[in-house]
């Protein structure tokens, strides 16, 4: 937990929805010849830079300050800081090395679900710890963002991954 102490929750985010952007930007190029697909990802990825803007003002806002200023550092968990120190990418890797691997459509959802999953856990457990109402009410904003972003890429998953579509929601192509 020491080293949370020295973090800036802040900066890690616009690191994260950094590496969610450029991600989606990717998936936008690796998929050009949907253009349906094109146009999901290069969404997601406008939402995503939407996010970094604000959390660009809130580390400003932070700026001088100490974290155990803003944030109830006492419930400050495990759990809380395995997904920091995780990253929000699967076994951290950045966007473009994992993209590189991703063969189909579904494949690209699925990391983009797991993502988005990882990043509704971050920024609501910080959004239970924050002691600053504004920034609460921003952190569960862009949770709820988050949420539909999930559902948005798992229904995307589902039109390009049979397989999944059927053991999700029972459709048979």
């Amino acid at each position: 937990m020491g080293t949370l102490r020295q973090m800036d929750v802040f900066g890690y985010a616009l690191n994260a929805e950094r590496d969610g952007m450029n991600f989606y930007l990717k998936a936008a190029r690796k998929f050009k010849g949907e253009e349906f697909l094109k146009d999901v990802f290069s969404r997601l990825a406008k939402e995503e830079a939407k996010h970094m803007e604000t959390f660009i003002g809130l580390r400003a806002k932070m700026e001088g300050k100490d974290i155990g200023e803003c944030f109830r550092i006492p419930e400050v968990d495990e759990y809380l800081e395995s997904i920091i120190q995780e990253g929000l990418f699967p076994k951290g890797e950045n966007a473009t090395k994992r993209l590189e691997k991703i063969k189909s459509v579904g494949e690209a959802c699925a990391m983009a679900m797991q993502t988005e999953k990882n990043s509704i856990l971050l920024y609501s457990e910080l959004s239970k710890l924050t002691k600053d109402k504004e920034q609460k009410k921003i952190l569960e904003k862009i949770t709820k963002e988050e949420k539909a972003h999930l559902v948005m890429v798992r229904g995307l998953r589902a039109d390009f991954d049979p397989m999944y579509a059927a053991l999700k929601f029972g459709r048979f192509f």
